[in-house]
């Protein structure tokens, strides 16, 4: 049995105290740092369901040193000034004790977290409630740290609020995580859908006149979730509280479709055309392939998986497979790649405690997410950047190649 109040224990509850509907609010995402995938904690064994908890990791390293959680999105407790960030990052120092909760290094705690505000928006530690002191309280509220007291392993109440701060730029880690932040509710960080067209088509429907769900079905696919999906991945579509509108970038495909066609309608009628056909869209449509593809290298994974291949290619592989890129693409921005390529209930197997990659694993086909291999890879060939689609069988997918068209390295 693991202690109740062990830091693993600890940090789980103080990840539900400031993150309870992270399975439902899609502005929230939470990562735990890679030390915690150990099945053990000191002497004390850590089951199975508190490591679940705790999922998914991630390799957690900033300037100020790896804190144990970094939640994206506001908490649901303990922020004084709430109203002037949507979706501030946050850290969670996690201090504990296997045998005595009231010797947890609260001060300790503290110090990490404030050292993390140059970084973040918010610090927060939780610990043991009885180990936390006046003195400490007292530190906390100087330094603007916000301070979880932990009952129990599934409990927590904030003792001391935390004030929202400004930052500079973020580190490539919290890029990565912000990034997941807005995609994890939507696809689980992969697309639904595995052509082009389905994409700038839902900025179409949404520019029509009449019901967007209905004029997807129609002329685009019936998948309308999953058209949608692609179309706020891709940064075409923002869903805001007062509803879906378009972005600038989705502004411009609707211009787009004005200059060629003279109305959303005629537009319209081509994409039906286009139902139901495998012809590369580079071939089908050239010109709309075109517009696809500037919109989907503004996209970090796209932008993450030419770069790894390029590299790759400049070496003289080529083609490259899945862990070739993978593991480049872990050399450029691992804490994205990860979030990219890797199923969420894999990472404790792919990332070992001290936050390196488990090579041995990569080969291993049921690691990687099928929006990567299959959907994203067969959207990244037809815009005519890949040399051949993906593949959406598990048997398959470590032989597939992965190759760019026009490799600039030579």
């Amino acid at each position: 049995m693991a202690a109740p109040f062990a830091e693993p224990a600890v940090l789980a509850a103080a990840k539900e105290t400031l993150y309870p509907d992270l399975n439902t609010n899609s502005n929230q995402y939470a990562v735990t740092e890679t030390q915690f995938t150990t099945a053990t904690w000191g002497n004390r064994e850590i089951p199975n369901d508190l490591r679940r908890r705790l999922e998914p990791y991630n390799t957690l390293r900033l300037a100020s040193g790896e804190p144990d959680l970094l939640g994206v999105g506001l908490p649901a407790v303990g922020v004084l000034n709430a109203n002037i960030a949507t979706t501030p990052v946050a850290v969670i120092e996690a201090k504990g004790h296997n045998s005595n909760p009231s010797k947890a290094d609260v001060h300790t705690g503290i110090t990490q977290a404030h050292g993390h505000l140059s970084e973040v928006n918010l610090g927060y530690v939780a610990a043991p409630l009885g180990s936390i002191t006046d003195r400490a309280r007292a530190l906390a509220r100087s330094l603007n740290i916000g301070l979880i007291g932990v009952e129990d392993t599934y409990n927590g109440t904030l003792v001391e609020p935390a004030r929202v701060t400004g930052v500079g730029d973020f580190s490539t880690t919290i890029d990565a995580i912000r990034f997941q932040a807005t995609t994890h509710q939507l696809t689980d960080g992969s697309f639904p859908v595995n052509h082009p067209k389905n994409y700038l088509g839902y900025a179409l429907a949404l520019a029509a006149d009449g019901d967007t769900h209905d004029i997807y079905s129609e002329y685009v696919i019936n998948s309308v979730s999953g058209g949608r999906r692609g179309a706020i991945l891709l940064g075409l579509v923002d869903n805001d509280p007062t509803g879906e509108v378009l972005t600038h970038l989705g502004a411009e495909v609707v211009r787009f479709a004005y200059d060629h066609y003279g109305t959303i309608g005629g537009a319209l009628e081509e994409f039906a055309s286009w139902k139901g056909r495998s012809t590369p869209f580079t071939e089908l449509a050239p010109r709309w392939a075109q517009l696809a593809r500037s919109v989907a290298i503004q996209y970090d994974p796209t932008q993450l998986i030419v770069e790894a291949l390029e590299r790759l290619h400049q070496r003289g592989i080529q083609p490259a497979t899945i862990d070739d890129v993978l593991t480049e693409a872990c050399r450029i921005n691992q804490p994205l790649a990860v979030e990219v390529f890797v199923t969420q209930d894999r990472r404790d197997d792919v990332l070992a405690a001290d936050g390196d990659i488990n090579g041995s694993m990569l080969t291993d086909p049921t690691v990687y997410k099928s929006g990567i291999h299959f959907q994203f890879k067969f959207q990244l060939y037809h815009i005519g950047l890949l040399t051949a689609g993906g593949t959406d069988t598990k048997a398959e997918v470590l032989g597939d190649a992965w190759e760019l068209v026009h490799p600039i390295a030579t």
